[in-house]
């Protein structure tokens, strides 16, 4: 049995999920720009509901995004807290991959399409196939940030295979590409749960490939210079120091 505690925040939802003995409990709010007062409350409230301690997990799991960068730094710092304190390791989930997995169940789609909107005229983009073997999305295309109006002939990917999409990216109907407008069943108002973390973390964990506390990275794919692991900001800081 793999005990998982799992983290989203890069959304405008805030979802912890406690994996344990095989049943899944999990907290969500939608409430954009209030993960930092509510997360640790949701925590401290889920594992007495499990009545299980931090130290009896097995890995801490976190969405690494892409999404807002203050929700991604806010889930992998408190990740990376538990970590050090429990000396546990540490799964990076993608966003895109999380919420195309939520998508197959609620949308019983094969191959989605996840898209949030980037700003500044952009989208985060990432495009999941349904691997019956793994039981697990699986990335047709490597997750990226383009353009508001791109095309998926541009992501390489065929109009006539992508039957579903979700994500608050949607909601930039009138600007996005026709392309992307007519795909079938469309999701705009998909509320992430950390529940959809913990089937890729599940199988990451059983492959032994998972992160120190001090590894982690963030995949916010427009500024990650943003974000340093701590190997990174002490070796900044002799830079700095003997420059």
């Amino acid at each position: 049995m793999v005990n998982l505690l799992a983290i989203e925040a890069a959304s405008d939802s805030c979802s912890v999920a406690l994996h344990i003995n095989d049943r899944v409990i999990e907290r969500t709010e939608a409430a954009p720009r209030m993960h930092s007062r509510l997360l640790y409350p949701m925590l401290n409230a889920l594992m007495q509901e499990a009545g299980i301690a931090p130290k009896q997990l097995d890995a801490v799991v976190f969405g690494k995004g892409p999404g807002s960068f203050t929700g991604l730094r806010i889930a992998a710092a408190t990740a990376q807290g538990i970590g050090f304190a429990c000396d546990l390791p540490l799964i990076g989930i993608s966003t895109l991959q999380a919420m195309a997995q939520q998508a197959r169940t609620e949308q019983t789609a094969d191959s989605v399409l996840a898209i949030m909107d980037a700003r500044m005229s952009e989208l985060y983009v990432g495009c999941y196939e349904w691997d019956n073997k793994t039981q697990i999305m699986q990335a047709c295309i490597e997750d990226q940030i383009c353009p508001i109006n791109t095309t998926l002939n541009l992501l390489n990917i065929s109009e006539q295979k992508v039957l579903a999409a979700c994500g608050h990216g949607l909601k930039l109907a009138e600007k996005l590409d026709p392309s992307i407008q007519n795909i079938p069943d469309k999701d705009a108002n998909q509320i992430l749960n950390a529940s959809s973390l913990i089937p890729k973390a599940l199988d990451l964990f059983q492959r032994n490939q998972v992160l120190k506390p001090e590894d982690v990275e963030l995949s916010y794919l427009r500024e990650q210079n943003h974000w340093k692991t701590i190997k990174q900001q002490v070796e900044f800081k002799k830079q700095q120091k003997n420059n």
